[in-house]
């Protein structure tokens, strides 16, 4: 039994699952409600101390589900979706939550949001595969951003997230007092940038498959297919419809004619969900038609789905994202133009050293992956400029998005790949010293580990062949597999070699066999 919990801009959900013998995942309880978290940030850019108690109740309720089911609060998995730190009381809010639940709320990235996303895709169609091959783009409207996913073959290609979401339009809507009619064209200039990335991270535009997610675009679905709503609502192995993008238009119009009363009354929403559905709808047909596509699916799937894969199968996950963010590294290095077989050669090496030295560094398998990636991009820095081009790589990094990984993961790469090079870490540098403690003992333990690496391949030649460390308490001796000169390598080692020393009490030597 496994319960995860999410808060959006727009409302609380919770999932209770449990993973049956033949490896399915089946849901057993499904709780949404509404809350104006959303509306709170684009108003006053913290989220009210109503809203706040109003949350608190919400997840009591739940609290309670929790106990009749028995599954312990210590055990769920809950998260805050990124656009909740656009207020300026996110920690608060959440440390309010976590001391009347006693669930610990962990706040998401937008590339985090998208991986679980797609996490969610591969659940889906585990059994027959049916979306895994192709292209498709997953587009989530959100209520203070969209988050757009774009896939192949059942793989990841990009990861994107846009300021624009129905909440804003919304407000833009009111503020110009505008008609739902005119939603459309109120967003064609909000949503420009994501057709036009869309089309340029896919190779066949037309064969596209859109997947619209978010909750105002269930509601849509569910209306335009009410024979399908217990699918749509309970089913994610059949939760999806195919919808034109005319019945979409025709959708609009119908709401054009109607109060939100009405709304409220026929489509069975509250009354802040019923404000949203025409604003997320303008978004769906901007995009679509942007494209252009005639048709695009409605999911039931959520990134929520995806965080229930993970709780229920965790290590196979980590593979996954493993293998999806080596993808985006490699994709990045090659759009730096850097030199890719030393950016390999190096990666390599800097994992030998790991594995090697793990007693003594005891860092995690996901620090084994941050280094892996902080390898393969230290020299990305070269396309802006040679000069200092180990700054310039830090903040390429910082830039890049990377699905699944966390923002303070993607500022350790950045760091760790800054120190390949030049000065040791220090103090005085405002990247290291505003790293909680725990990371500056991690940039230093892998930042060693990469000076060395990047030392032996520095001529970048593979002649030396397949390296050997070899371990003493003094010193760590590398040895090449061919007898080649190495002045080179040792000339880097004596220089790069400091930060290895200092952090692990020993020497480098590079054997020189001729």
């Amino acid at each position: 039994m496994i319960a995860v919990i999410d808060i959006g801009a727009t409302f609380i959900r919770m999932l209770i699952a449990e993973k049956r013998y033949t490896g399915e995942t089946y849901i057993l309880e499904k709780a949404v409600q509404s809350v104006p978290i959303g509306r709170d940030i684009v108003t006053s850019s913290r989220i009210l101390n109503a809203t706040v108690e109003q949350c608190v109740q919400i997840l009591k309720a739940f609290h309670k589900l929790l106990d009749e089911y028995g599954i312990p609060p210590e055990s769920v998995t809950a998260v805050a979706t990124a656009t909740l730190s656009m207020a300026d009381n996110s920690a608060v809010f959440l440390d309010r939550l976590a001391n009347i639940t006693h669930i610990a709320f962990r706040l998401l990235d937008q590339g985090q949001i998208c991986y679980y996303y797609h996490l969610a895709f591969r659940s889906q169609n585990s059994g027959s595969g049916s979306h895994e091959k192709g292209e498709a783009a997953v587009l989530e409207v959100g209520g203070l951003t969209c988050s757009m996913l774009c896939r192949k073959d059942g793989e990841i290609r990009f990861v994107q997230t846009y300021s624009v979401g129905s909440l804003q339009i919304r407000q833009q809507m009111e503020k110009g007092d505008f008609r739902p009619r005119q939603l459309v064209a109120l967003a064609d200039g909000r949503t420009h940038e994501i057709a036009e990335q869309l089309c340029k991270n896919v190779d066949d535009v037309k064969a596209v498959k859109l997947f619209l997610m978010g909750r105002e675009m269930r509601f849509a679905g569910a209306r335009l297919r009410p024979d399908r709503n217990s699918a749509v609502e309970l089913d994610p192995a059949t939760g999806m419809i195919t919808v034109t993008v005319d019945e979409l238009d025709a959708l609009l119009k119908e709401i054009e004619k109607a109060s939100t009363e009405e709304i409220v009354r026929e489509w069975r929403v509250s009354y802040s969900d019923a404000e949203l559905i025409a604003p997320a709808l303008s978004i769906a047909i901007s995009v679509a038609r942007a494209v252009p596509l005639k048709s695009v699916c409605i999911s039931s799937l959520s990134f929520c789905h995806g965080l229930l894969e993970e709780a229920v199968d965790g290590t196979p996950w980590t593979n996954t994202m493993r293998k999806h963010v080596l993808r985006i590294a490699r994709a990045t290095g090659r759009k730096y133009q850097h030199d890719e077989v030393h950016a390999e050669q190096v990666a390599k090496l800097s994992l030998q050293l790991f594995d090697l030295l793990q007693e003594e560094h005891g860092c995690t398998q996901r620090h084994r992956l941050i280094l892996e990636v902080a390898a393969l991009l230290h020299d990305i820095g070269m396309f802006v400029s040679a000069h200092s081009h180990h700054l310039h790589t830090m903040y390429l990094i910082r830039n890049t998005e990377f699905a699944g990984l966390a923002s303070e993961e993607i500022e350790l790469i950045a760091v760790i790949a800054r120190y390949h090079r030049k000065a040791m870490p220090n103090a005085s540098h405002p990247e290291y010293s505003a790293l909680p403690h725990e990371d500056r003992l991690v940039v230093s333990k892998l930042a060693a580990i990469l000076r060395v690496a990047d030392a032996i391949g520095r001529v970048h030649d593979r002649s030396l062949g397949k390296i050997r460390f070899e371990l003493d308490e003094t010193s760590l001796l590398c040895i090449p597999a061919h007898r080649v000169a190495t002045s080179a390598e040792q000339v880097a080692l004596a220089e790069k070699g400091d930060l290895f020393e200092l952090m692990y009490g020993r020497h480098c030597h590079l054997y020189d066999q001729e």
